[in-house]
Formats: structure tokens, C-alpha cells, sequence
């Protein structure tokens, strides 16, 4: 394992702090991080009045280094060197920053992307030009599940032209899982398109494109654009603290909102009669299917569907009368037209399982009208990081 580039007092130990966009705290001593992220929850709260909220001190992250299972590489042109890969600068989505060594991942990770590094410029290929538009090499994404541990390399490029780009693709899925054993799977993504996202048409190059996560005695497939919690230390502890206080029970009904992959909706159906998964990606729904199948789960019913759009409700006013809703909606919160059915067709319990406390203290300003507030927990998923999540248990008034 590398070691931590360690300095005097509470200066940052990665080589590329202040420069990279990607962690903005670690000058911050993590007691200090645990801190104001309490203090935004609360902060974000309050603003509802609600000054004697319930609200419990933030469980920390195991370890706020080496955490992450999921990091995304962008590789650009560079005049001198041919490619750079590395993470976007600080407030600057228009440049890139080379990365010889993050500390986010656990390793192999950061030798798995020098290893890449330095074949693509061996074979000459192109770094993607975001401004005109052209190149070849635009991600290199890293996932990684346990136990055992395994690892998926993602590379997104354009379709391939050249012989020399074909040639990359055809060392990477010999080369690299025979110098890492730990990786799993690679998996060639084209993105012709000009949006700067890692998606695309996947084709496996190296074995059979999944990872898997063993989760609260789930076994869970994960598939290359399968939406999964960041920081494998603390899975176990904050999906058990969701399942805490959703307190399902064995004669009741649960739904499960923007599900994913249906970790949630998975963790509640071995407990409850009967559970509803509904997600708008249709590949999530897809793994949330098979992973019920292969953990021997048949009383949950997955729907693809937008939640946001008007025939959602035909849907959700279908489905058995839920007894708990668990809601996990993206940054912006949940869209009015589901708030609206909510308030309309309240469970007996509700949580709130949100990654912006503002929007979610802004969505149970409203929610609040038919719930009281039981709880609140936030939790560290992001060291190093802002961000904090934050889960909110409702009770029916």
C-alpha cells in the first residue's frame, strides 16, 4: 500500500489538495468535519422552526480515507505528455488535473490508473477534447465491491477508429486483469454523443460485467451504470440505521421510492408482507429484479416509472395502501406532483433518506402537514467531503 503523504499539523495529505476539485476538507480535522455537518442538518432544520427537533449526533465514517468504491477519471489532451487523467480542478469544470495518487479509493486503484495511464500513451491514443469535440479516451471509471474484493475498470470513449484505438481496448482486457487478479470484469462504454457523461453502449472485454456487493447478508449485483452507495465502510451501519427506523413488520405493506437497484426495498422485504420498488432507470430495475432472484426475494413487485410525470399517479393510487413509504429522491428533492400524492395517500410511517438536509428540511415543510418528525440522523457518507446525508423518520399524525 502507498503511503499517506503525511505534513506538520492539520495540512492536507494528498499531494493534490487545493488543486483538485475533489476533496475540499481535508485541511479540516475530521472531529471539526463531523461538526459542521451537524450543524448544517441542524441549521437547514431549524429554518422550519423546529428548534427541539429530534436530532441525533451524526454517525461517523469508519475511516475517512480509502473509503470510496466508485471513482471517475476524465482524460483530456495534454500538449506535452499526449493524455491526462485525473479529476476536475477546483471550481473549474474546463480543466483537469492530473492524478498520480488519490486517497479516496482503497488500492489497487491508483495503480490499476497509472497502469492504464501509461499503455494509452504508449499506443498513442487520443484524450477526449471536450471543446471541439474530438479524441477518443474520455473516462476511465473504477468500481470496486466485497467480499472478496473485486474490481470493475469502465473505459468511455468514442467509437473506435484507428488500429492503434482497437489495440488499447484489446491490451486492456488482456493485460490488466492479468497484472491485477482483483479485477473482475472490464468493460468497453461508447459515448459519440457530446454530454460528458460516463454512459453509453457497454461491450464486455474482460469477464462477465458485474461486481458484487455482500450487504446486511445481501448479495447484490452491481452492473456498470447501477447506482450504489459511495463509501464501503459504512454501508453496513446506514443501510441497518434505514431499516431501524423504517421498523417494518411482518403484516404490512412498504413502498419503495426512486429504489435503484432495490438495496432498500430488498433489506424491508424480508420483514414486511409484500414491498413495491418503483425507479425511473430501467437498467436499476433490471438488477433490483435479478437481485431478488438470486437472494431468494419474491414478495417485492419493481416498476420502471418517472415519479415526476402525471401517469406516476395512476400507478401509485393502483398499488395496495402502503403502512411505509421510504423515499431516497435525488439532490433536488421530491417532485410536487409526489409530494402532493403523498400528503394525499399518507402511510403510517414515512422516511426521508435525502443527500441535500436542504431540500429535504424544504420537502417536509410540506410533508409536515399530515407527519409529525420523529427522528433525524445524519450520516457521514462524504469524509473530506460537504456533503452529508441525512435519514428522516415521520410518523402519521
Amino acid at each position: 500500500m502507498y503511503k499517506l503523504r503525511m505534513r506538520a499539523g492539520m495540512q492536507p495529505m494528498c499531494i493534490h489538495f487545493g488543486h483538485c476539485g475533489g476533496c475540499l476538507w481535508q485541511d479540516v480535522p475530521y472531529e471539526e468535519q463531523l461538526r459542521r455537518k451537524q450543524e448544517r442538518v441542524q441549521a437547514a432544520f431549524e429554518a422550519l422552526g423546529l428548534e427541539s427537533m429530534p436530532l441525533h449526533p451524526i454517525l461517523p465514517s469508519p475511516a475517512p480515507l480509502q473509503y470510496r468504491n466508485k471513482m471517475e477519471f476524465t482524460v483530456v489532451p495534454d500538449p506535452e505528455r499526449g493524455i491526462r487523467i485525473g479529476l476536475h480542478a477546483r471550481g473549474r469544470f474546463d480543466q483537469v488535473v492530473e492524478i498520480e495518487q488519490c486517497l479516496l479509493p482503497p488500492e489497487p486503484a491508483n495503480q490499476i490508473l497509472e497502469y492504464i495511464r501509461q499503455a494509452a500513451r504508449q499506443h498513442g491514443v487520443s484524450g477526449y477534447d471536450y471543446q471541439r469535440h474530438e479524441g477518443f479516451l474520455r473516462n476511465i471509471v473504477l468500481r470496486y465491491a466485497e467480499p472478496p474484493p473485486q474490481w470493475m475498470v469502465l473505459v468511455v470513449t468514442v467509437t473506435p477508429q484507428q488500429e492503434s484505438e482497437r489495440g488499447f481496448l484489446q491490451w486492456l482486457a488482456r493485460e490488466v486483469p492479468s497484472r491485477f487478479p482483483q479485477v473482475r470484469t472490464i468493460v468497453h462504454v461508447r459515448n459519440d454523443t457530446w454530454s460528458p457523461v460516463s454512459y453509453g453502449e457497454p461491450t464486455i472485454l474482460f469477464g462477465d460485467g458485474v461486481i458484487e456487493q455482500q450487504l446486511c447478508g445481501l448479495r447484490l449485483r452491481i452492473s456498470p451504470f447501477a447506482f450504489f452507495q459511495v463509501n464501503r465502510l459504512q454501508l453496513e451501519r446506514f443501510f441497518g440505521r434505514i431499516l431501524e427506523l423504517c421498523q417494518p413488520q411482518s403484516h404490512e405493506v412498504g413502498w419503495d421510492l426512486y429504489c435503484g437497484a432495490g438495496v432498500i426495498a430488498l433489506l424491508l422485504a424480508r420483514q414486511m408482507r409484500a414491498v413495491v420498488g418503483i425507479e425511473l432507470v430501467e437498467d436499476a430495475i433490471w438488477d433490483a429484479r435479478l437481485n431478488a432472484q438470486r437472494n431468494g426475494i419474491a414478495n417485492v413487485e419493481w416498476y420502471a416509472a418517472d415519479l415526476h410525470r402525471a401517469a406516476a399517479r395512476a400507478l401509485l393510487q393502483q398499488l395496495p395502501a402502503p403502512d411505509l413509504i421510504v423515499v431516497d429522491p435525488p439532490r433536488a428533492g421530491i417532485h410536487w406532483r409526489l409530494l402532493q400524492l403523498l400528503l394525499e395517500r399518507p402511510a403510517a410511517r414515512l422516511v426521508y433518506v435525502s443527500c441535500n438536509p436542504e431540500t429535504q428540511a424544504r420537502d417536509l415543510r410540506t410533508l409536515l402537514r399530515v407527519y409529525r418528525l420523529e427522528q433525524l440522523q445524519p450520516v457521514d457518507l462524504f469524509p473530506q467531503t460537504p456533503h452529508v446525508e441525512c435519514i428522516a423518520q415521520l410518523r402519521r399524525d
